[in-house]
């Protein structure tokens, strides 16, 4: 790990800088203290201060820099940003290049956000640019997901109430594939204690089973999105550098940039979904960095979307790395010297909802809980010992005996139905019941996961780069995408994923050995192009020179407006960006040579007038 203290104690000459160019509070003789100014400079405040103070095309960089995980071959850094001169305190003095940059990277490495090292590249090792690892934990990357669009969908966007149309083939006893649905929040009160024998309700369907409801009031249908969002936790290791802490624990940092591009922005959920990667086999843990094992990741990307969620139902049934009990909400479980087996715990629940409750009807949560507390209260518990667990509440009190018990093997119950079983897809939740869909009935009677065939939706490309990946094309490909792009938003109800195809994706695919040539070559195939955007076509050339080349230089047409504001609406508007290009900052953006025309008279007919100068 790289740190900022250590950068600057290896640059005594920066420290005074870095002390007035932050504006930090610091009494005088700390001004020269390395370990004092890098503490200030680590306040989130203060790095989120001189980040939002940089221009956007240094803002840019440092996107770039961080997405490739903090480092970057310099050569290829100086290439796109300028190379920095390094100076002594005499020299800073005179020369004040914290004042007048040469470029980009001066600028950033007499602000103190990057520094210059050795470290192992692809060919052995080399000069480095680099972001200090704890630097980069509290520069807020997060509202921008390392180079992903702040328009990414967040969890309040998830939770609106919107009513999903269904195609004609669908059937409600199928998980909903398309249409993302909200998180399932967890039940706000235990679970009620078991009635008497005196008052339990008869059973209306077979004996020793629960009776059967009419229904489910506000369902919230099952889907398959954990499919869709392990896709993107795959993509996201393979081009990402995720460290982890503790026990299978992501990074913070990461895990905030990875939420903002998952179709359910839950964080309980996507700890299921990491663990169950690891049980599965398509994640593994090197040196406390997370990766994608690709050889086994890739057969699951190309299954069907059943297969795929039948696999995933299977890697939780299995998975020793994932216990329920320690993520149930409320409980704290005191594991050390703690013996318990999740799977035998797992398998216990499946077999009694499968003895207990209406397999093809709804049926009530607080029911089935109670008859398991009359019938089978000891079946996460070795010869039935309630004592030996310590397990204390919210409140710090311990839970103990069988007294508590709804609070605990209750609470355990209410938690695998309403969380991991619907985040799987194999049952519709509601206010008053749940009730098992063909997926879940055939999960707990071992049955293939019924299948109907996907969609051939093919991705569309805009001439600016844009792609947009529905959720019915192949993983497979979805996973390739996001690889050598720069990642936009995910999927929501209304529109598809959208990645971009520009300079700091096509840097990532580098890094990863990904030509621009394959990338050509696959997005045709893919897409069933005969030939790529000319905008496209032409950003991809460039970065293919750029292995050989120090410079480009090109002829372009500047569109210049008098604020962000007026670019912002014309970027916004489809009627206009199709004749843009790159945009060049807050108040410019090219545009494609042959649309100059075109472009005047689509602005001229919005009433915008235009000017040539």
């Amino acid at each position: 790990m790289r740190r900022l203290d250590a950068w600057l104690k290896e640059h005594p000459e920066l420290v005074p800088l870095m002390a007035r160019r932050w504006g930090l509070k610091l009494e005088k003789r700390s001004q020269n203290d390395p370990e004092a100014v890098a503490k200030q400079m680590l306040e989130a405040a203060n790095a989120t201060r001189v980040y939002d103070s940089l221009s956007q095309k240094e803002r840019d960089a440092l996107k770039m820099l961080n997405g490739s995980g903090n480092r970057i071959a310099q050569l290829m850094f100086s290439r796109l940003h300028g190379d920095v001169r390094k100076m002594g305190a005499g020299q800073i003095e005179r020369e004040k290049p914290h004042e007048k940059p040469a470029n980009t990277s001066e600028s950033l490495y007499y602000a103190g956000l990057i520094g210059l090292g050795i470290d192992k590249l692809s060919s052995g090792l080399g000069p480095i640019v680099y972001i200090p690892d704890d630097l980069a934990s509290v520069l807020p990357f997060s509202r921008t997901s390392y180079n992903l669009d702040p328009a990414a969908a967040t969890l309040e966007d998830l939770e609106e109430d919107i009513d999903f149309d269904e195609d004609e083939e669908s059937d409600e006893d199928y998980p909903e594939e398309e249409a993302p649905v909200q998180a399932a929040a967890p039940r706000a009160t235990a679970p009620t204690p078991a009635p008497s024998r005196e008052s339990s309700p008869p059973p209306t369907s077979a004996p020793g089973r629960i009776r059967k409801l009419d229904g489910v009031e506000n369902p919230r249908a099952a889907d398959t999105s954990l499919v869709d969002d392990l896709t993107t936790l795959l993509a996201f290791l393979q081009v990402m550098t995720v460290r982890i802490s503790g026990t299978y624990a992501l990074d913070e940092a990461a895990r905030q940039v990875l939420r903002r591009q998952l179709i359910v922005n839950d964080p309980q959920r996507l700890t299921f979904l990491f663990l169950l990667g690891i049980s599965s086999g398509m994640i593994y843990i090197e040196d406390g960095v997370a990766y994608t094992q690709r050889d086994v990741a890739r057969p699951w990307l190309e299954a069907s979307r059943a297969q795929q969620t039948q696999q995933l139902a299977q890697a939780w049934r299995t998975s020793t790395d994932y216990v329920d009990l320690l993520h149930v909400p409320g409980l704290n479980v005191e594991t050390e010297g703690w013996s318990y087996d999740p799977v035998a715990s797992r398998g216990e629940i499946l077999n009694l909802i499968q003895g207990f409750v209406p397999i093809d009807a709804a049926w009530a949560i607080d029911e089935f809980i109670s008859a398991v507390k009359d019938r089978e209260p000891a079946f996460q518990r070795p010869g039935g010992d309630f004592d030996s667990w310590y397990i204390r509440s919210e409140s710090g009190d311990y839970l103990s005996g069988f007294e508590d018990w709804d609070a605990v093997d209750g609470a355990l119950l209410d938690f695998v139905i309403t969380q991991p079983l619907h985040w799987l897809g194999l049952l519709t939740l509601g206010d008053n019941a749940v009730q098992l869909n063909a997926y879940g009935r055939a999960f707990l009677t071992d049955q293939p996961f019924p299948s109907r065939a996907d969609a051939d939706e093919r991705p569309t490309l805009d001439s600016d780069g844009v792609l947009r990946v529905s959720r019915a094309f192949s993983r497979f490909d979805r996973f390739q995408i996001a690889r050598f792009t720069t990642w936009v938003s995910p999927a929501t109800a209304a529109k598809p994923y959208e990645y971009r195809i520009d300079a700091a994706g096509i840097q990532r695919g580098a890094a990863q050995g990904i030509s621009t040539d394959r990338i050509a070559k696959y997005v045709q195939r893919v897409m069933g192009l005969e030939q790529l955007p000319d905008t496209v076509a032409q950003l991809l050339h460039v970065w293919k020179a750029g292995a050989q080349a120090d410079v480009w230089i090109e002829q372009v047409v500047v569109l210049r407006t008098t604020s962000i504001e007026v670019l912002d609406a014309i970027w916004d508007k489809p009627q206009f960006r199709r004749y843009l290009g790159a945009r060049l900052g807050d108040t410019a953006v090219t545009v494609r040579a042959d649309q100059l025309e075109a472009l005047e008279a689509a602005l001229g007919a919005a009433g915008i007038d235009v000017q040539r100068s």
